[in-house]
């Protein structure tokens, strides 16, 4: 008897590679496998790259970004020392920067022979999650214009404290205001004294 010619088959396997940060990659034409003349089938297995990116993404976690207020009674003769916690969210690395609105605590009131300015001091203290830490410490007076300090100005890719690893956690992080007793040529004029700080974050390349 005459035999019934083979059937074709047409088989197409693809293997998918999934990678991160890098550009999609063309597909591999499609390739046809034909069934040999004993029934066989052939396989053939063609790989197609899929591949995408993830940008970094950086601030504050929702319950940690810095917040509060340093009292202190007649700081002149017992100085300041307040730290405020900071939580950051930053899946890479990231900068941080501080500026002050007066530089000093200051009032608004003058009388000669008395200073109406008190010199502080902000210390910046960064931890990742893989338990690396980048700290720096700059005088309030070098945070009103940028670029004097390494914390001063706004937070950029090239502005501001680097930490270089992701920091996600409850890491101890936090911004620490400190002065020893005053000791200026001058006494300070009673009265209150006030300065704000403002801290911005930044991704960092």
């Amino acid at each position: 008897m005459r035999q019934s010619p083979m059937p074709l088959f047409r088989l197409l396997f693809i293997t998918l590679a999934a990678l991160v940060g890098l550009s999609a990659m063309p597909a591999a034409a499609q390739v046809t496998a034909y069934a040999s003349g004993q029934g066989a089938v052939n396989r053939v297995e063609v790989g197609i790259d899929v591949r995408a990116s993830v940008r970094d993404r950086c601030g504050f976690a929702s319950a940690g970004a810095p917040s509060g207020t340093l009292e202190q009674a007649e700081f002149d003769r017992t100085g300041l020392l307040k730290d405020f916690a900071l939580r950051l969210n930053c899946s890479g690395a990231s900068r941080v920067a501080v500026t002050s609105r007066n530089g000093a605590l200051v009032q608004d009131a003058t009388v000669a022979g008395f200073s109406s300015s008190a010199p502080y001091e902000v210390q910046l203290r960064l931890a990742a999650d893989n338990g690396t830490v980048a700290t720096q410490s700059c005088d309030a007076a070098t945070l009103r214009t940028a670029g004097t300090c390494t914390l001063s100005g706004t937070a950029s890719g090239s502005a501001g404290l680097k930490l270089g690893a992701a920091s996600t956690g409850n890491n101890g992080s936090y911004l620490r205001i400190s002065a020893p007793p005053y000791a200026g040529s001058q006494p300070l004029l009673a009265g209150d004294y006030s300065d704000t700080l403002t801290i911005t974050v930044s991704v960092a390349p």
